[in-house]
């Protein structure tokens, strides 16, 4: 008893470890852009944005814990878990969100990084300046992961740019809050397809774990009912044998009976046997039970469910300059396009 009290324990502890790391997870990519620091199981988040500290009626630092000893020990601290007030708050935050950024990279390159492009080999650089205007997009998802009684939440950003998924770390870049005027309107429906197309791929890496545990907890509850109701039909199967055994025994000791009063009993025994047989017929066990089993499967199956769901919360547009390169090569000179972003000749 006391072995199964402790791998009960054992198991309740590794879930809520669980659930405190999908959550700490979620935080720290919801944090991204503000400063953090993660000491001794506190997590202090500071240099948040405005509009989150306005939405949650708080200035930041915030000093998140994850258990309740810590939490008692930290003064002013807010404790995360599965339906605390800051969790909610984030995702309340993110479902109200759903909205554009605009910013511009500020980015200048040298001549010195420009010549060591390998397509202006001997050739001399004569003049830069800014051109036209490179756009990225990122776009933001928020994934809820819904199964049995279980809920998890993530954030996936995705940068596209060129018609491409890009793999570039955007936060070293040095931006400011861009101008709408210095642009022109542009169409991001492509980049959104392409965005939605490698979220899927995002998710089905993240909830294979997930669907693998709801298969096996599946499997073992299916397993459960299966030998439920076949043992329950045995069971009837064999209480229908047992009744025509009795009665054929009943009627072979009749057979061999002379008394009035033992035939009187015997005949009595017979038909209350034959009637008990019959019951058991016209109450279609068989078809009662697998009824109920079959009823007992879709429900299993439909609790087992993963229900996933994936909302758009924010587009951030980043535009940057192209630069025209004028160029000498063999006393002629050419104009070429420069991306400082890529570092390349376009």
């Amino acid at each position: 008893m006391n072995r199964l009290k402790n791998t009960h324990l054992n198991y309740w502890i590794k879930m809520e470890k669980t659930k405190q790391n999908n959550s700490k997870e979620f935080i720290l990519e919801f944090f991204k852009d503000a400063q953090i620091r993660d000491e001794k199981g506190i997590l202090t988040i500071s240099e948040v944005r405005e509009d989150f500290e306005n939405f949650i009626g708080k200035k930041s630092p915030y000093e998140l814990v994850f258990d309740f000893n810590l939490h008692n020990k930290v003064k002013n601290s807010e404790l995360i878990m599965q339906g605390s007030y800051f969790l909610l708050a984030i995702r309340d935050y993110l479902s109200n969100k759903g909205q554009t950024s605009l910013l511009k990279i500020n980015i200048t390159p040298s001549l010195s990084e420009i010549s060591k492009n390998p397509k202006l080999k001997n050739c001399k650089i004569l003049e830069i300046k800014p051109s036209k205007f490179e756009f990225l997009s990122e776009f933001s998802f928020l994934s809820t992961y819904q199964y049995l009684n279980e809920k998890k939440q993530s954030i996936t950003k995705i940068l596209v740019g060129n018609n491409e998924i890009l793999n570039l770390d955007n936060t070293k870049l040095e931006t400011q809050t861009g101008n709408k005027d210095e642009i022109p309107d542009t169409e991001l429906s492509r980049d959104y397809q392409l965005a939605k197309s490698r979220l899927t791929s995002y998710v089905s890496k993240e909830i294979k774990p997930i669907k693998s545990i709801l298969k096996e907890k599946l499997d073992k509850e299916l397993t459960r009912i299966k030998d439920h109701y076949s043992k329950q039909i045995k069971e009837k199967d064999e209480e229908i044998e047992r009744c025509i055994e009795k009665i054929k025994l009943l009627k072979s000791k009749l057979k061999h009976t002379f008394y009035d009063r033992d035939i009187r009993i015997l005949n009595r025994l017979i038909k209350e046997s034959q009637e008990r047989f019959e019951n058991l017929k016209k109450k279609s066990y068989k078809v009662r039970l697998e009824t109920e089993e079959k009823f007992h499967i879709a429900d299993e199956v439909e609790k087992h469910v993963l229900l996933i769901k994936n909302g758009l919360i924010n587009v951030t547009l980043y535009y940057y300059p192209i630069y025209d390169v004028q160029i000498s090569i063999k006393r002629k000179k050419v104009m070429r396009k420069y991306d400082p972003i890529f570092k390349r000749i376009i």
